[in-house]
């Protein structure tokens, strides 16, 4: 529903439309045309149709925006899990994900949550403080695990993932925990949406102590950055803001070895643990 807001408002203002005239076009407040475009009220279908109509959105992107709407209105499967399970500010990424296109993040000490396998993901949430119930620790786990369903099936998500060599080389969980893990790497990089790129343990380089992830969703929509913290997330929204990442990711996939080559690194050190 925030994507459809900033939408909404992109809409009026290319169009270079005052808020309270459009407003009186479409039969309402200018305090409801604010809400609506700061997602601080739910935003029905029937309104992205009339709003679509008094700015002239070609009926393809309308159609888009519309159909986002309905979704945001359907539960899913997060819905259905524990609070503990996943966060507020994790279940805003964790809905974001689910209706992205494709995913661009950049991990220094870990694997990303939709590689993860369960033992790695385990060894990480009973890592913690303070310590979770062997219970919330399952559910999170499952949690996680159940995000990696958008890596394949009918509309995969793509992943461009840049991972430091020491998140390679930390052993999460103990050897045989980190061999599966580096071996289900491996595997991944067999899928024509996922591309994984390490960068050397050989000198500085581009958000050097700054993890982060970009989603990339279909239609007008932009991008959303996000990181992440112990207990919240911060989303980064705005074009400008958000440009530093979109450089520095294109930085981090230059300076990372090849595909190849990563994925030849990865199968070395799971050899190693053997």
């Amino acid at each position: 529903m925030r994507r459809v807001a900033r939408t909404l408002l992109h809409w009026r203002e290319s169009r270079g439309v005052n808020g309270a005239d459009i407003a009186k076009k479409a039969g309402w407040s200018g305090a409801k045309q604010s809400r609506l475009e700061n997602a601080t009220q739910p935003i029905q279908p029937s309104q992205v149709v009339t709003l679509a109509l008094l700015y002239g959105i070609p009926e393809t992107e309308r159609d888009a925006v519309f159909n986002s709407c309905l979704s945001a209105q359907q539960e899913g499967w997060w819905d259905e899990v524990r609070k503990e399970a996943l966060v507020a500010d994790l279940l805003d990424y964790v809905e974001f994900e689910s209706e992205a296109t494709a995913v661009r993040t950049f991990k220094i000490d870990l694997v990303p949550g939709l590689m993860q396998t369960s033992g790695y993901a385990a060894a990480i949430e009973a890592a913690f403080l303070p310590r979770a119930s062997d219970d919330v620790v399952r559910q999170r786990v499952e949690a996680r695990i159940r995000r990696q369903e958008r890596l394949d099936g009918e509309n995969p998500i793509h992943i461009e993932a840049v991972l430091s060599e020491g998140a390679l080389r930390t052993q999460v969980g103990g050897p045989e925990v980190m061999r599966e893990q580096l071996d289900r790497l491996v595997e991944l990089t067999k899928l024509p949406n996922v591309d994984i790129q390490v960068v050397p343990a050989s000198g500085a380089y581009p958000a050097m102590g700054f993890p982060f992830s970009i989603l990339s969703f279909a239609g007008a929509y932009p991008d959303v950055g996000y990181l992440e913290s112990i207990d919240m997330g911060v989303y980064i929204e705005e074009p400008d803001d958000l440009e530093p990442y979109q450089l520095n990711f294109a930085g981090l996939q230059k300076v990372a070895l090849n595909q190849s080559k990563s994925r030849s690194l990865i199968a070395e050190i799971a050899r190693s643990l053997r």
